[in-house]
């Protein structure tokens, strides 16, 4: 609580932007304090672990508000999410070495999965300092050209899905490959926004599946869930998106839609 109201002294008035167009602009973090006054004092009437999850549900909050009105980030949300596993603990009546014990486990947990991130990560390196992603970009460029409208969108998004098994990242992969994805569209006569919905429909359905994904590989090292396991079993959705995401092109370059 002494946290909290040194903060919203600060931050008396909090500018949250949504959008481009949308701006929440008073009090945020006061009322916040004062919500979290009023929740803390009764879940602490109930029990230890009511008060933990009203902990969990304003740290989420207070994550909202920091990505969405201060610009936080990974250190900024890390150390949140640390300040929250310490109240936690001392909410659950642990003393410090017990603290500290608990994380030291949730770290071993994790540590294989650390591991396997950075690998995938270096995978990545090799392929974008050994120019290998711009040889494919090029290639695959210069084959599209002389198609059809449908089966141009079509290739574009398979090979925007293609090319996320290499690069997960979403800004990264736009970063490669609109500055050459958008004047194709513009000379195959295509919408530089259905080229955009090819990239958002590859970008994001593969990586339930791309062995690079570090999140992926991530969640499934914390879950001591195998990957081949995992891949069998979600396999068939896939498949089963891919052909919905081909289906829901094909409108934005035969139809005339708004925007399109």
């Amino acid at each position: 609580m002494i946290t909290m109201i040194m903060f919203s002294l600060l931050y008396i008035n909090t500018r949250i932007n949504i959008g481009e167009n949308f701006t929440i602009y008073g009090p945020i973090i006061p009322i916040m304090t004062g919500l979290f006054a009023i929740s803390g004092f009764l879940s602490l009437r109930k029990s230890s672990h009511s008060f933990i999850l009203v902990l969990l549900g304003f740290a989420i909050i207070y994550l909202i508000i920091g990505v969405m009105g201060f610009d936080w980030y990974v250190m900024e949300i890390a150390t949140m999410f640390f300040a929250m596993g310490i109240a936690s603990g001392a909410a659950a009546g642990f003393r410090a070495n017990d603290i500290a014990n608990h994380f030291l486990d949730g770290v071993k947990d994790i540590a294989s999965a650390a591991l396997i991130v950075g690998f995938a990560g270096g995978i990545i390196e090799i392929l974008n300092n050994g120019q290998i992603i711009d040889t494919i970009l090029h290639e695959t460029a210069n084959s599209i050209t002389g198609f059809g409208k449908v089966a141009s969108i079509s290739i574009m998004y398979l090979f925007q899905s293609l090319l996320n098994l290499f690069i997960p990242s979403g800004s990264g992969q736009a970063a490669l490959t609109m500055p050459i994805m958008a004047p194709l569209s513009d000379l195959l006569g295509i919408s530089r926004q259905a080229a955009v919905m090819a990239f958002q429909f590859g970008d994001g359905f593969t990586n339930m599946i791309t062995p690079t994904s570090g999140v992926l590989i991530g969640v499934l090292g914390v879950a001591k869930i195998p990957y081949d396991k995992w891949f069998k079993f979600i396999f068939p959705f896939i498949i089963f998106v891919v052909i919905l995401a081909l289906l829901l092109l094909i409108p934005t370059v035969t139809l005339p839609l708004n925007g399109f």
